[in-house]
């Protein structure tokens, strides 16, 4: 059930997702605790769903955990070091773990479910009146680069961290500063070079590759109304 929601959600129109997910943002740090819990688990299910579907993508998930407990600890220590009562400090530190899990959830759903190039177009449609054909697609092309490239070095860093576990288990601390950033940047190096002659066998850098070519479905219609009515509840209560 969930890997067929998370498919229902990638064949849903980008331009719809990222005006969702531009209007949601704002509203999840401002919106009061039982709505925005309810929308984290509604959420956490798409994203449970699409990390099924992309295994692979499991890392991730971990590393933004760790991202999340950071900032809740964080958030805590200082209010502790300030002299906030303790009750004060629990309920603080939880309402930012919510508001960053709901956040990062909403991230999640957006990257998960569209492709780089979805974005580029979704990206390269709004900005077009207002830039014009050509700069219009160059932004895209920028836009799908970034977003197709940050994975790409999360799990190369996760790659390099695991080999060199593997090959030198007991490697001191002071060489693993060393070695990792050394390994990252070369392979941040080859990476670059390879997505560069991709864009380019591809035929990717020019300004027909990224006409949009969108089709609204009765499925958009569905989720652009109930996500109105996410909007109208987040703002009244």
């Amino acid at each position: 059930m969930m890997v067929r929601a998370a498919a229902m959600a990638g064949e849903l129109d980008p331009r719809l997702k990222v005006g969702l997910t531009l209007v949601l943002g704002p509203l999840f740090w401002a919106a009061s605790p039982w709505p925005l819990s309810a929308c984290l688990l509604a959420l956490s299910w798409f994203v449970v769903g699409l990390v099924a579907a992309r295994p692979m993508e499991g890392r991730m998930i971990r590393s933004l955990f760790f991202f999340l407990l950071f900032w809740v600890v964080m958030k805590g220590a200082l209010d502790a070091f300030f002299g906030l009562p303790l009750a004060q400090v629990v309920l603080s530190a939880l309402l930012l773990g919510l508001r960053l899990a709901a956040l990062i959830s909403l991230g999640l759903c957006l990257a998960l479910s569209t492709s780089s190039r979805s974005l580029g177009l979704a990206l390269s449609w709004a900005l077009r009146p207002f830039l014009g054909r050509e700069r219009a697609w160059q932004v895209a092309l920028s836009l799908a680069l970034m977003v197709h490239f940050l994975p790409l070095c999360l799990s190369s860093l996760a790659q390099i961290k695991e080999t060199l576990g593997l090959r030198w288990p007991g490697c001191p601390l002071w060489r693993r500063m060393q070695l990792i950033p050394q390994a990252f940047l070369r392979v941040l190096g080859q990476k670059t070079w390879n997505q560069t002659l991709a864009v380019a066998g591809r035929g990717l850098d020019s300004h027909e590759a990224w006409v949009p070519d969108f089709t609204w479905s009765g499925l958009d219609t569905l989720v652009a109304l109930c996500g109105c009515a996410v909007v109208a509840i987040l703002f009244a209560v």
